[in-house]
């Protein structure tokens, strides 16, 4: 929904406040939002176009319908209906010798993780198969309800892992693999956290998975399968950056100059930011809200991606996408924020 121009604030909002143990806290605008989604937004995925960044989608959950498809202006471009689905994430694919992208949600309602291709067109199909199991068959007892996921990339070897967790506290990684262009899923390994995870995201060149355990904290294993499965604990609620729940989605902004674990503190309706440099403990260097202006602001959000690549004349150090769960007319929808706007408000690299 349109507010007030943005022009008029921004010297305002772009000015740091403490909050939290001298933690800095700012405020940016957006700068477009997709078109409203009447049933439950959840996770963002962003693919950036490899020829031209203005060209770059954006693709969203429903949990209530399945897959939208957003320019960068917001508009919708495409619609999968195929069900409930939840996290959203996408990587490069050599798929029967071309290059394309491997874009794979987890579907509640059938415990299944499905996948999409995304050619260097744009266009967007469903992989073949679609739909694997979430769960290997001896574990169907004991592990339940699909919740979280996440791919990642080997950057040495090209291997493709897809993680899944459940509400029942496991995680579980599998490889893709494909031939003569029929992708397959093979179960790898199990890792588990005490309670609810939701929100994934790995460090592909670092060889870290971080997990998001909803009310309790943020953990970090490692992501190769042959690398162990030793947790260290990255932040927890309460804490400067989490004074309360939940911990929700997470993503990672990999620029030129630095990088930066971007979570979801859904509690207090921002992004907390945690500079990333090899096996370091991070630690949260601010905190981002995104008021109102030309549209309104962010609250309580579940998933939100970045891409440090530059997307057009809007987003010249790349793009901030958050699901806001309250937009006008009871509806809910992705906010779209510049890169550069985050940047300047924390004084960033």
């Amino acid at each position: 929904m349109k507010l007030m121009n943005k022009a008029a604030f921004i010297a305002l909002l772009m000015t740091p406040t403490l909050l939290h143990a001298d933690i800095p806290q700012v405020q940016i605008q957006a700068v477009a939002e997709t078109a409203a989604i009447k049933g439950d937004a959840d996770d963002p995925a962003i693919w950036v176009h490899p020829t031209d960044g203005a060209k770059s989608l954006i693709l969203g959950t429903d949990k209530t319908r399945g897959l939208y498809v957003f320019d960068l202006e917001g508009r919708e471009v495409a619609l999968f209906e195929d069900g409930k689905l939840n996290n959203v994430d996408i990587r490069p694919f050599s798929l029967n010798g071309e290059a394309v992208w491997i874009a794979s949600a987890a579907e509640r309602e059938h415990e299944t993780l499905v996948f999409y291709v995304i050619n260097a067109d744009g266009q967007i199909a469903h992989g073949a198969p679609f739909a694997f199991p979430g769960v290997p068959a001896q574990m169907a007892d004991t592990v339940k309800d699909i919740y979280g996921s996440a791919l990642q990339s080997d950057p040495e070897t090209g291997r493709l892992f897809a993680w899944v967790n459940f509400k029942s506290g496991d995680i579980l990684q599998y490889e893709v693999t494909e031939t003569n262009g029929q992708l397959d899923l093979t179960y790898l390994r199990r890792l588990e956290v005490d309670s609810q995870p939701e929100g994934m995201v790995t460090d592909d060149k670092a060889g870290h998975l971080y997990v998001g355990e909803e009310d309790v904290a943020i953990w970090r294993f490692p992501s190769l399968p042959d690398k162990g499965d030793t947790a260290t604990l990255i932040t927890q609620i309460p804490s400067d950056c989490f004074p309360k729940d939940d911990i929700e989605g997470l993503t990672i902004y990999d620029g030129t100059d630095a990088k930066y674990l971007v979570a979801s503190s859904q509690g207090i309706h921002r992004a907390a930011l945690f500079p990333l440099d090899g096996d370091i403990i991070p630690t949260c260097v601010g905190l981002v809200e995104i008021a109102a202006g030309e549209f309104d602001g962010v609250t309580e959000t579940d998933g939100l991606d970045v891409v440090a690549a530059p997307l057009g004349p809007k987003f010249p150090k790349g793009a901030l996408v958050m699901m806001d769960d309250q937009n006008a007319g009871f509806s809910t929808n992705f906010k779209i924020m510049s890169w550069a706007d985050v940047a300047t408000a924390l004084s960033l690299k």
